[in-house]
């Protein structure tokens, strides 16, 4: 971070918040581990991003409406390859920001603020890949201990797995957000006009169908504001050389990264973009408040279409996957084909892995009759019985194995009526 703001001031180059950025939002998806292919398939992307959004720009210069519903077609797709991708999901995440951060400045110097913004961009990817490569190279042991998302990635690692509801369940929620966004920065035109769209659809990419809960979002903006403003009053006013202000930089991110989970950290390392940290510095307390207040717009925007329009309550979706598990294990056991046995296969590892991290989310203090522990033995069954059902069958044994799932799935002793009183 401190590089990816310090190299571009020192030599006059616009928009280093911008590389700062991208290290960030890489940074947060959670990957320790890093590699020069990952770097190049990043700034590929980046390149891809940057060509479709001065398209855009040149095929609708005089036409919003035409833009913005174009735009999101592009991005629903970006986005559901994003849910879909078991790899490193950040390339398509850089994608979508570039495309919308070109539109940021409207149509006007489009072209030379688009190549600004794709240069900063891949600068940031280089930084990020280089000091990952060079200086901390793949420190596999801290990426086996990530957080909860974890457990969603790795599987048949660098392939898409497509036709998951869930996926496109989050891809319509996002959709959903980009356009209330958008029709907010219509009608109303908050201070930084379209950069409330770009933060809502790009930080709802963390928090749609994810663990991460809107208010808890919303508790670390708030410390990272408080924190931000003490540092703009108090700290960066003194600041005079380039050491202090790199010291400053490594300071700030290190808190960020050091203290709070990654996914989580990006919500408070946020105020730093709050200071507008450039060669010539301007304070001004009213626009500072004016940019506090886009970055509260986008989380209360995200807030609300956090269970709409589908449910993202914890025992919802355990529930949703139990079933879709039981659909897809007798579906295995009935097929011959060498093509569906696969794709139900990769399914249900995946299945299993959302069981398993969203019945540790479950409230379990909601329900009086459900434990914990009751629910890890639950999936740990599960495990068994999808192993069980992958050695090869006999076609006079499938009946029978059918029969037993239908019973291991009716016979449980865990309360499943009070999880579906409570999933809407």
């Amino acid at each position: 971070m401190v590089l990816a703001f310090m190299v571009p001031m020192a030599l006059a180059w616009n928009q280093p918040s911008t590389a700062a950025i991208t290290v960030m939002l890489i940074a947060s998806s959670g990957s320790v581990s890093e590699s020069l292919s990952k770097g190049i398939t990043r700034v590929i992307g980046t390149v891809v991003g940057g060509v479709v959004g001065l398209m855009l720009i040149a095929l609708f210069p005089q036409d919003r409406l035409l833009y913005l519903f174009t735009l999101s077609l592009i991005l629903m797709i970006i986005i559901y390859l994003y849910y879909a991708y078991r790899g490193d999901s950040t390339v398509f995440m850089l994608s979508a920001m570039v495309i919308m951060m070109i539109f940021l400045h409207g149509p006007e110097n489009a072209f030379l603020y688009g190549i600004d913004r794709v240069f900063m961009t891949i600068f940031g990817v280089v930084i990020y890949t280089l000091v990952g490569v060079f200086i901390w190279p793949n420190n596999k042991k801290k990426e086996d201990k990530e957080s909860d998302f974890a457990q969603l990635e790795g599987l048949d690692k660098n392939s898409f797995i497509f036709l998951d509801p869930d996926n496109f369940k989050a891809t319509l929620q996002l959709l959903s957000v980009f356009w209330m966004s958008t029709l907010f920065w219509i009608f109303f035109n908050p201070p930084g006009g379209f950069l409330l769209v770009i933060l809502a659809t790009l930080l709802g990419l963390f928090t749609t169908f994810s663990p991460l809960k809107p208010t808890l979002l919303m508790i670390l903006l708030s410390v990272g504001f408080v924190f931000a403003t003490a540092m703009y009053i108090f700290v960066l006013p003194n600041l005079v050389y380039a050491w202090q202000l790199g010291v400053f930089v490594f300071m700030y991110t290190f808190i960020a990264f050091y203290f709070i989970p990654p996914k989580m950290s990006i919500f408070f390392l946020l105020g730093m973009f709050l200071l507008g940290i450039n060669n010539t510095m301007e304070y001004n307390f009213g626009l500072y408040l004016n940019t506090l207040l886009v970055f509260y717009l986008f989380l209360i925007i995200l807030m609300l279409f956090h269970n709409f329009p589908f449910s993202t309550k914890p025992e919802h979706i355990f529930l949703k996957n139990r079933e879709r598990y039981f659909n897809y294990l007798e579906s295995l056991v009935s097929t011959k084909s060498n093509y569906k046995i696969k794709f139900y296969l990769l399914h249900l590892e995946l299945i299993l892995k959302k069981m398993q991290l969203w019945s540790s989310k479950i409230d379990v203090e909601y329900f009086n009759k459900i434990s914990k522990e009751e629910l890890a033995l639950y999936v740990l069954q599960c495990e068994e019985l999808l192993a069980k059902t992958r050695e090869p069958i006999e076609a006079k044994e499938k009946e029978s194995i059918i029969s037993s799932i239908i019973q291991f799935k009716e016979t449980q002793n865990i309360d499943w009526n009070s999880l579906k009183e409570n999933r809407f």
